[in-house]
């Protein structure tokens, strides 16, 4: 099934369209709501201002992104790096230095 230059909204519910491929297509403003997209390719996508809740992020590979301002609430968070570096251990440093008095922070 091929969709090209359309230009009105979908509703898609209880479709099965894995291996399908989105090129050059507009989703803002779109809702996913109970959507797999487990082992899916993202590059090039605009997420400003997008809201995730309740997703499964586990084994993800962010690279190359804009993260500048992302606020993470509530996250399970066991295992994660940022650029090599084990979460747990950079909170553990902050905590350190930040617990440390202000003029012993060297």
């Amino acid at each position: 099934m091929k969709f090209e230059d359309a230009h009105e909204a979908l509703h898609v519910r209880g479709v099965s369209a894995e291996n399908s491929t989105f090129e050059d297509v507009n989703l803002s403003n779109a809702k996913f709501d109970d959507v797999n997209l487990s082992v899916a390719s993202i590059t090039r996508a605009n997420l400003a201002d997008a809201k995730v809740e309740n997703a499964d992020l586990s084994n993800a590979q962010f690279t190359n992104v804009n993260m500048s301002n992302v606020r993470i609430d509530n996250a399970q968070t066991a295992g994660m790096r940022i650029n090599g570096i084990p979460l747990a251990d950079l909170l553990a440093a902050y905590t350190m230095m930040r617990d440390r008095p202000a003029g012993d922070r060297s």
